[in-house]
């Protein structure tokens, strides 16, 4: 919307959406961004590769190596859009989150930690739990140069709160990715839809003379900060970062598809090898520790905070929604269907969502001009989570 009002671009003009849009709906928006792009970015990781089989392990690793898979999230430029956005300020410091349980064993707002006995803690790699913020420069610090060079012309992921300054950044590209930094669309008529799915997952046992119906109900967490490890040293990708880099195939020859930069005498592995703590489980601690990932509240993939903090409070605010724009939440619980492998009609995970019953008739009912029929539903904590963000 902002490509469409800006005059270098789509020219429409500041009264554009209110013209010609009546209503937007975000289906699980990832609005603050994803925490697994960034374990991705970093290591070629995610929840999806930690917690398959050793068997499946094995194969990936082999075929798809965690380096292959890293340099290949790295080359997407698009997929920087879902670098975490806010900071600390939104996603907790190192002992608070905004989204932390009660009783909490470790806090959510360390994104990246390590084990004490990680190589390279208290050492000569000064290894700490780094926070939002923190991690991200440390990512940073460990990708090529041109990475860095495309995240910071075509990117923004800070909070502004000065409404001016605001105003000037509607006009700024590298905003429009990030709602923190840029306001809605003078559009008071618009209406606005948050649509997403939150993990409760739900078994019901066909009851029989000796079986009486029984209903498991327990929590389908997201993934949401991760424990790291670190292990040899190897080499990093400077060197073809370097001026006067030279890319040969075996022959000696400039071209070719399978060539490569040669290294210097001097160029040594320097680096040490970061990925995903897969062997450290702890079901007991809060939260609980899946190979490496701290589980958090979300739709399988999106934690809550990106889905509905700014449909919930930040764009209830005029700072970020100067025209008053109103927005509807509607949380979707997760009851898939135990004998649909994609879950069916009640499901709610993440893409999975297209097909619930009761996101597409908000869908219809928006469409043919319905939508005050569709009103706020909650089914978790998202606006005592909200609440406890630094907006101010």
């Amino acid at each position: 919307m902002k490509w469409v009002e800006s005059p270098e671009h789509g020219k429409g003009g500041p009264d554009w959406v209110e013209n010609h849009i009546e209503a937007l709906i975000t289906v699980a928006g990832t609005h603050l961004g994803v925490a697994k792009a960034m374990a991705a970015f970093l290591s070629g990781e995610m929840k999806d590769t930690v917690q398959i089989n050793p068997a499946g392990a094995y194969v990936l690793e082999r075929f798809f190596s965690r380096k292959e898979r890293q340099k290949l999230f790295r080359s997407w430029a698009g997929s920087a859009s879902m670098w975490i956005k806010g900071g600390d300020d939104v996603w907790g410091n190192a002992t608070w989150a905004p989204d932390d349980l009660d009783n909490t064993t470790h806090s959510h707002g360390a994104l990246i930690s390590f084990r004490n006995n990680s190589v390279g803690i208290d050492g000569e790699d000064g290894l700490f739990n780094m926070t939002s913020t923190e991690a991200g420069t440390w990512i940073l610090e460990r990708t090529p140069t041109t990475f860095q060079k495309m995240l910071a012309s075509n990117y923004s992921f800070g909070l502004e709160r000065d409404v001016e300054k605001l105003k000037a950044n509607n006009l700024d590209f590298t905003k429009w990715t990030n709602p923190l930094e840029i306001q809605l669309p003078y559009a008071p008529s618009m209406k606005m839809y948050c649509v997403y799915g939150h993990g409760k997952e739900t078994e019901v046992l066909s009851p029989t003379p000796l079986t009486p119906t029984v209903t498991l109900s327990t929590h389908t967490p997201s993934q949401r900060s991760y424990w790291y490890t670190q292990q040899e040293y190897e080499y990093d990708e400077v060197q073809p970062d370097q001026p006067l880099a030279v890319c040969t195939d075996d022959t000696g020859a400039s071209t070719g598809a399978d060539c490569v930069s040669p290294r210097t005498p001097l160029d040594l592995p320097l680096a040490r090898s970061t990925h995903i703590d897969a062997d450290y489980t702890d079901d007991a601690t809060r939260p609980k520790i899946l190979n490496g990932v701290k589980m958090g509240e979300g739709d399988g993939t999106v934690s809550l905070l990106s889905l509905g903090a700014m449909c919930v409070e930040g764009w209830k605010r005029a700072r970020w929604n100067p025209a008053g724009i109103k927005v509807v939440t509607v949380e979707l619980p997760h009851n898939p269907v135990a004998t649909i492998p994609r879950g069916g009609g009640t499901t709610s995970d993440h893409v999975d969502v297209l097909g619930s019953v009761a996101l597409n008739e908000i869908i219809l009912k928006v469409a043919t001009g319905a939508g005050d029929e569709v009103t706020d539903s909650y089914v978790s904590n998202i606006r005592e989570y909200a609440r406890r963000i630094k907006w101010d």
